[in-house]
């Protein structure tokens, strides 16, 4: 795949090779199909969380000594990294098992893999015990939903009679590897302005931005000085748009979506995209993250716009999600209509006949999260989507790509409709590995003018079938059916895009899924949904 706007070799037409990874699902059904039910040992694993009742899944295996025992042993090993580092976010793990030998084993994988045990280590210290038949909780898989009004904190007074004929706006903010992504919203909800910039940073000395990876930028307050740089440039961009001959704006509220683990409306440790920071000096930015983004802009207000526009920080609601709850929410504005083709629709949240959408941003990385209509988030866990070990390598010199923190073969972060899947797959046929960013975005572009050719049309059904193979082992672990998937994205983008997503629909259908389809506002809906969060 060529383009004359650029010179990469993507991939070639004659290798249509695909990833050497084997399905969980197919791990599952050997063993239910070669060994008897009365000989299964009826394993659970428990995820300790705050505030709720441990997360438990079932996961039965192949006794010792039978010939499928060391696959079951794989199959235990990566559906606990799930849990623990994808769904729950969680150090503290217990196994209910009849046989000494599983726990050893599972307790040996985690000793072996330093780098899953030292992610995990940002909710406490690393503990794996056996449990008893009694502490089994009464509900497997128990994800509950929570109304998108109990995150966020509220403002502490009212906004001063001084102001109360100021115009108010509201400030979303969106961060990733990528870029940083802005909007404003007025007291209506309407869309007034967005803005988007790289990351960048000013050496000393220097007269222009240098632009680079987040990672290169040494200490929190550059990338504090990213973020709120772009909030004031989305604010003048709105004052600039609505501003009358003395007319006046308050910043009555801000959003922050943050690609990072989030829980409880704080970050927990640092980001991936801050890994340049030292962990210990970034904490307490870090802690309060879009707290320190407000007090940014408030001490910059006057010298940018006089008293044009001014901040209450304690009149302020405030608001801290990850990237993939943001995709929820802003996806969750139109669930009524792409499932009102779904019947049966229940005020149950667990219902199966309920609308639940499963909302993917599909970037460099792959953030998720699930709402039900009226707003409901998904809760009870942190959902990291890109950490979900989707299968087992199936050969040795394969191509099965690793997640990038957890060193886990198989993740869908490379592999499910990811701009990172995309790279990966065409070197496993062939092409080069493109590594740089504007490299990647370049040849992304290229691809995307093309005509949809043979070519074009057959890596992006491949990606669309890993795309359905994530969301059918995501389902593994829900208490509740998804009857409705979004992705928005690079990726999802132009005739190859549909391509992709087409043939995730085709896969998905038989598992009761009846619409898939890209997500009407895949650049700053993200920004959008928590400009409206914090205005409600």
């Amino acid at each position: 795949l060529t383009s004359s706007s650029s010179h990469y070799r993507l991939f070639s037409p004659t290798n249509m090779a695909n990833f050497s990874i084997g399905l969980l699902k197919n791990v599952v059904e050997e063993i239910k199909s070669n060994v008897p039910a009365q000989d299964l040992d009826p394993a659970v694993l428990l995820a300790a969380r705050p505030g709720l009742p441990d997360y438990a899944l079932p996961i039965e295996l192949p006794p010792p000594s039978h010939p499928l025992r060391e696959r079951g042993m794989q199959l235990l090993w990566v559906r606990s990294v799930t849990v623990a580092a994808a769904i729950v976010g969680s150090a503290n793990l217990k196994l209910f098992t009849k046989f000494d030998e599983t726990f050893e084993r599972l307790k040996a994988d985690f000793a072996s893999h330093p780098k899953v045990t030292e992610h995990l280590a940002q909710y406490g210290d690393f503990a794996l015990v056996r449990a008893t038949e009694g502490e089994l909780p009464g509900e497997m898989r128990m994800m509950p939903f929570i109304s998108t009004q109990a995150k966020g904190t509220e403002a502490k007074e009212t906004i001063p009679e001084t102001h109360s004929e100021a115009k108010r706006v509201f400030v979303g903010v969106d961060y990733g590897r990528s870029d940083v992504k802005c909007a404003v919203v007025d007291a209506d909800g309407k869309e007034v302005s967005t803005y988007v910039t790289r990351w960048w940073d000013l050496p000393d000395g220097a007269q222009e931005r240098q632009y680079l990876d987040p990672a290169c930028l040494n200490s929190i307050d550059k990338p504090l000085r990213c973020l709120g740089e772009g909030a004031l440039e989305v604010v003048k961009s709105a004052v600039d748009a609505l501003k009358e001959s003395d007319q006046s704006f308050i910043i009555a509220g801000l959003g922050l979506s943050a690609a990072g683990c989030v829980r409880d409306g704080k970050l927990c440790g640092l980001p991936p995209v801050f890994g340049g920071c030292d962990a210990v000096a970034s904490a307490a930015v870090l802690d309060h993250l879009e707290r320190c983004v407000l007090e940014y802009l408030v001490e910059r207000l006057g010298d940018r716009f006089g008293s044009t526009v001014v901040c209450h920080p304690e009149a302020c609601k405030t608001m801290l999600v990850n990237d993939g709850d943001a995709s929820a929410m802003w996806g969750a504005q139109g669930l009524d209509k792409a499932s009102s083709s779904v019947a049966g629709c229940s005020e149950d949240n667990a219902a199966p006949e309920a609308s639940i959408g499963l909302f993917l941003s599909c970037g460099t990385g792959l953030a998720g999260g699930i709402v039900k209509e009226g707003g409901y988030v998904c809760g009870g866990g942190v959902l990291e989507a890109g950490k979900l070990i989707i299968g087992l390598p199936l050969e040795e010199g394969g191509v099965a790509p690793k997640h990038d923190t957890l060193l886990i073969p198989a993740a869908a972060q490379g592999v499910a409709g990811t701009q990172r899947s995309f790279f990966n797959l065409l070197a496993a046929r062939g092409g080069e590995r493109i590594e740089g960013k504007a490299e990647q975005r370049a040849a992304i572009v290229a691809m995307q003018k093309r005509p949809l050719d043979e070519e074009v049309r057959s890596i992006f059904e491949c990606l669309g079938t890993w795309l359905a193979a994530f969301v059918e082992e995501l389902s593994v672990y829900l208490p509740f059916q998804l009857t409705h998937v979004e992705a928005g994205g690079k990726l999802t983008d132009a005739a190859s895009g549909e391509v992709m997503l087409t043939k995730a629909k085709e896969a998905l259908k038989p598992l009761g899924i009846n619409s898939v389809r890209r997500a009407d506002e895949s650049e700053f809906g993200q920004a959008l949904a928590l400009a409206l969060a914090v205005r409600n």
